[in-house]
């Protein structure tokens, strides 16, 4: 049977990892949207998409 203390030290070490993974997967995802809205930025040389997706963001809220 294992005990408490081993159970718990499992526990928490598995949080943390889980913690650390969902951050850096969110980072990415974000990174991602970031690098296409400065793409279409560039290429449309105006701010024109961020401000359009800072609209469609407002207007899901």
């Amino acid at each position: 049977m294992v005990d408490l203390l081993s159970y718990s030290l499992v526990s928490i070490t598995c949080l943390c990892f889980g913690l650390i993974v969902s951050f850096q997967v969110a980072h990415i995802t974000y990174c991602r949207k970031l690098t296409t809205l400065l793409r279409r930025s560039i290429s449309t040389k105006t701010i024109a998409p961020v401000l359009a997706d800072y609209e469609a963001l407002k207007s899901k809220k």
